[in-house]
């Protein structure tokens, strides 16, 4: 049975970090990419995995073969659990999911409910894409996806995960910004196996406590 959660007002954590793309310059890097690890990778590792309570406000861009559309996304994630919501455009509706790592429930536009046992499958249950949320949850860190073998990986100059081959996923992070801990505010998502899919996520806003 799914344990629904209220996350805490996060104006009230003492500790939050805002990286916001109107409000913090974003650090530039030259063109230079490695694909050996950084000095201080495990350690950089270990900090991003530490940030279990955190809120991400975006655009989620997704194009393929016969249709596209942009929504809004607001991603809020206290430990194992979660909630996400997708907001269309030109207020056709919006997708409200919450749960943790074994259950989600889905609530559609129409206001149909639908339970999923298995998380991963949020995405192709709300937008038809077949896109993993727990690899997600690592990648919007600046982190490898835990449950994939990793095939390719670089770094960019500044020691910070650049382009990453896993699962199948083509997947670039771009335009990384903050204050104690630099991420990501763009990823791109490519499939060799589906040229007409393309998946954007734009990242204008990230909470913390860190």
């Amino acid at each position: 049975m799914i344990r629904f959660f209220t996350f805490l007002p996060v104006l009230v954590l003492g500790s939050l970090l805002l990286a916001s793309c109107a409000t913090i310059e974003e650090q530039q890097e030259s063109g230079e990419v490695v694909s050996t690890p950084p000095a201080g990778w495990n350690k950089q590792q270990q900090q991003r995995k530490q940030i279990q309570l955190w809120e991400l406000r975006g655009r989620l861009g997704v194009q393929t073969e016969t249709e596209g559309g942009t929504m809004d996304i607001i991603w809020k994630q206290s430990g194992d659990e979660f909630s996400i919501r997708l907001i269309a455009p030109l207020a056709a509706g919006t997708y409200l999911v919450q749960g943790d790592n074994t259950l989600a429930e889905i609530r559609y536009p129409d206001g149909k409910k639908r339970i999923i046992d298995n998380i991963d499958g949020v995405f192709a249950a709300t937008l038809d894409v077949d896109l993993p949320v727990s690899a997600v949850k690592d990648w919007i860190r600046g982190l490898p996806a835990s449950a994939l073998p990793v095939e390719q990986i670089s770094w960019n100059s500044r020691g910070l995960l650049h382009t990453i081959k896993q699962g199948g996923w083509n997947v670039e992070l771009k335009k990384y910004t903050g204050t104690k801990i630099l991420l990501p505010h763009a990823l791109y998502l490519t499939r060799d196996d589906n040229e007409e899919l393309d998946i954007r996520l734009i990242l204008r806003q990230w909470l913390i406590d860190n």
